[in-house]
């Protein structure tokens, strides 16, 4: 099986200001990040794909499809980047929307090289732990998709606190059955105890809530087509 190349974090560069955006972007690569920069929003939408971890450092106007509608669309679509606003020209409108749609930070040109360079460490430290939990997430869901009926009772009745014996009473079956299925449970899951099983389950829970809320949250950006 060929294993597929890890990318590098990437930082996204989009600005219409070619002096700007050519100067930040050689202060990136300086710094030793990798960098692409686009002239447009519409020119970074179709060429990125959600498999690029990294950052955007994206400007708010720009002739096309600005900065905010354009993050507006990613999270619409499900893709999650850690963002840092940038703009020449500030309002406390624009400033307030900007961090309601989630970003890291919002600032205001022209801005300070070291400030600029914190934002993007963190930035990339964000998106790895994004990255991260739904790697993670993905792996439990997996295992849990491809448990049987019968696994999924074992497991509902396991989190309830069931001993074996209050599980061979409820559902009709013997002591020895039950040991069976917690035995198939475990083995499919990957867990060697129940301390494991439960912290597997409980964080699949978890992830799973998380992961909605934050589909709630993109469901409820704000309009910002009127801030354009």
């Amino acid at each position: 099986m060929t294993i597929p190349p890890v990318m590098s974090p990437t930082v996204f560069v989009v600005d219409d200001d070619e002096d700007l955006r050519d100067s930040v972007v050689t202060l990136l690569r300086a710094s030793g990040y990798v960098v692409r920069s686009f002239v447009s929003g519409d020119d970074f939408a179709s060429k990125y794909q959600q498999t690029q971890p990294g950052c955007l450092l994206l400007d708010i106007r720009m002739p096309g499809i600005g900065g905010l509608e354009l993050y507006q669309q990613l999270l619409l679509q499900g893709r999650r980047l850690p963002v840092i606003f940038m703009t020449a020209h500030a309002s406390v409108e624009i400033a307030v929307t900007a961090m309601k749609s989630g970003a890291i930070e919002f600032l205001e040109k022209p801005f300070e090289s070291q400030r600029l360079l914190k934002l993007v460490a963190q930035a990339l430290e964000l998106d790895a732990a994004w990255r991260q939990s739904e790697s993670r997430f993905e792996r439990l869901e997996t295992a849990v998709q491809e448990l049987s009926a019968t696994d999924i009772e074992t497991l509902d009745l396991i989190l309830q606190g069931e001993s074996n014996k209050g599980m061979a009473t409820r559902l009709f079956i013997s002591e020895r059955a039950i040991e069976l299925r917690r035995q198939r449970l475990m083995r499919k899951l990957k867990v060697q105890s129940l301390a494991e099983l439960l912290q597997l389950t409980i964080t699949h829970r978890v992830l799973a809530e998380v992961r909605q809320l934050q589909r709630n949250e993109q469901g409820r950006v704000p309009t910002l087509n009127r801030i354009q």
